[in-house]
């Protein structure tokens, strides 16, 4: 029996999504929910095309099928101008709605603001930490991991990035990234290395160009190679949103076993004091957003 991917977001991210899941053709029963039910009508066309595919079928479903669903996958929902807080009302009616219909399997962000809405669906669902996550800073690792293995003359295998915090404002962990088994700034230190560390300075600041960037696309391909690496038994260690039970709880990418489980923590992350600074002073600004959001969720109520 093959899993079963659900996926819901606005029309033309979900539709382009699809289009990418058609072409990689994985062993897949896809399910589309429409946001709203006008939609619906509107994926005919690639319910009609997933018929050439030898390995995924593709239905348009209803929120009975969440209680089937493998990996829940939410796309950006809401309009541009919706502010994080309008974003996390909405999701709370969201996650009632799905948890009624015996929601089980591992829901994942795969839009904007994914480390607020990743802690507030757990906060709101009751559902385990490890079945909560988002793509957090994983496409944006991946596309370093190529501009690098690009700049140095190696195989992609060859480069293992480390970029933590959030999607909007990467931090890149350069103490933590390889070029084989040698830390990068190992290789560096090499007379016949043709890269500085003016040249890492430099892809930094592209790389948090680059995140300001619409990140649709690179979202879409990140989540198809972890979809990808699961469905054949070879789970990958990505840097993903995850929910961090410290005290007061929050969520941020940071390298994590990403398997048919969910997410699990392997170890703590240690980084250079500079990068150690940034990461706290960036997850210091997250939890002092979740306070203000969660004041906003309970002004008015009983």
């Amino acid at each position: 029996m093959k899993p079963t991917l659900i996926i819901q977001g606005n029309f033309e991210q979900a539709s382009r999504f699809i289009r990418q899941l058609l072409v990689a053709d994985l062993p897949l029963e896809c399910v589309v929910i429409p946001n709203v039910t006008d939609d619906a009508p509107r994926y005919q066309a690639l319910v009609v095309a997933s018929a050439l595919c030898p390995q995924m079928t593709l239905r348009v479903g209803t929120a009975v099928d969440y209680g089937k669903a493998t990996w829940l996958v939410l796309l950006d929902r809401a309009d541009a101008e919706t502010v994080p807080a309008a974003e996390v009302a909405e999701l709370r009616l969201f996650m009632n709605r799905i948890v009624e219909n015996g929601f089980k399997g591992q829901l994942v962000f795969c839009g904007e603001h994914d480390e607020l809405l990743t802690y507030f669906a757990w906060k709101f669902s009751g559902l385990n930490q490890s079945q909560i996550w988002g793509l957090g800073t994983f496409p944006l690792a991946r596309l370093l991991t190529y501009r690098l293995a690009e700049r140095l003359g190696v195989g992609v295998a060859a480069i293992q990035t480390a970029v933590v915090g959030t999607a909007d404002k990467p931090i890149v962990a350069w103490s933590r990234t390889y070029v084989g088994p040698a830390p990068i700034l190992m290789y560096l230190a090499n007379e016949d290395a043709k890269f500085n560390a003016d040249d890492l300075g430099k892809m930094g600041h592209w790389l948090q160009r680059e995140a300001g960037e619409d990140q649709r696309m690179l979202r879409s391909m990140a989540l198809i190679r972890l979809l990808e690496a699961d469905l054949t038994n070879q789970p990958l260690i990505a840097s993903v949103t995850n929910i961090h039970d410290e005290t007061p709880v929050y969520a941020a990418a940071t390298p994590v076993l990403v398997n048919g489980s969910g997410v699990k923590h392997l170890t703590n992350l240690v980084l250079s004091e500079d990068e150690q600074h940034e990461f706290a002073e960036q997850i210091a600004t997250l939890r002092e957003n979740i306070a203000t959001i969660a004041g906003q969720q309970t002004e008015g109520r009983a």
